[in-house]
């Protein structure tokens, strides 16, 4: 069994001279953290705001055109897939 260390002179962790200065970090990292939540909230509502919804023949012609991406290493899903989208249609309809 081998083991070994890696003695690093570079990569020593800085440590806070006070428990005052750790706080402060902690209250810092934290607020960086709540920022980009809140960006990353912010961005997928206004993403999800910005697009029409789409009608259900856009949704069965997405269908659709996966199904002919499957067709090759799968037909009886790409087979299923069809059906789904001419059901999907078909009941946006009635």
């Amino acid at each position: 069994m081998t083991s070994s260390t890696l003695h690093s002179l570079n990569l020593a962790p800085t440590q806070p001279s006070s428990v005052g200065e750790a706080l402060h970090g902690l209250a810092i990292a934290g607020h960086r953290l709540a920022l980009a939540l809140w960006a990353a909230a912010g961005s997928r509502f206004s993403a999800s705001q910005s697009r029409p919804a789409m009608t259900a023949f856009e949704e069965a012609e997405q269908l659709r055109a996966f199904a002919v991406e499957q067709i090759q290493c799968d037909p009886r899903f790409a087979d299923d897939l069809f059906a789904a989208a001419d059901r999907h249609e078909e009941a946006a309809r009635a």
